[in-house]
């Protein structure tokens, strides 16, 4: 999925809904974004997303 895509996702979705990310059977809020840029030519950048590690 590109940014573009997931933005568009997002965007379809009430602005108060909480994003939850699934993992090993469970869900944990998305706590914050960040951009990898790629060291190596020909391979995008990557986009992480991080959970509350609260959860």
């Amino acid at each position: 999925m590109t940014v573009a895509q997931l933005i568009e996702a997002l965007r379809q979705m009430p602005s108060e809904a909480v994003v939850l990310l699934e993992g090993d059977g469970a869900f944990a809020r998305v706590a914050g974004v960040n951009l990898e840029k790629s060291v190596t030519a020909g391979l995008p950048d990557e986009v992480i997303l991080s959970t509350d590690a609260e959860e």
